[in-house]
């Protein structure tokens, strides 16, 4: 699977919740998990199990570091 997000991105799944946990940061530097799981749950309808697969396949491209017992931090933004 290839994922384009340098200047333009191909639109889909994990370019959309990228952009939905950058609406939920809110200025903070770490998003807690609560948060995460709850907006990304209700959004996208996904469980538990699925949407740690998503951010570990996010963590892995670079685009969000997941802070051990706390949350996650965006480190590249979407683009939209």
């Amino acid at each position: 699977m290839t994922i384009y997000y340098e200047k333009r991105c191909s639109p889909g799944l994990y370019n959309l919740v990228l952009y939905r946990l950058s609406e939920i940061q809110e200025g903070r530097k770490i998003i807690p998990f609560r948060e995460v799981f709850r907006r990304l749950g209700t959004l996208f309808h996904l469980k538990k199990a699925e949407i740690w697969e998503v951010l570990f396949i996010l963590r892995d491209f670079g685009f969000i570091e997941v802070v051990k017992g706390h949350g996650i931090r965006i480190i590249r933004k979407h683009s939209r």
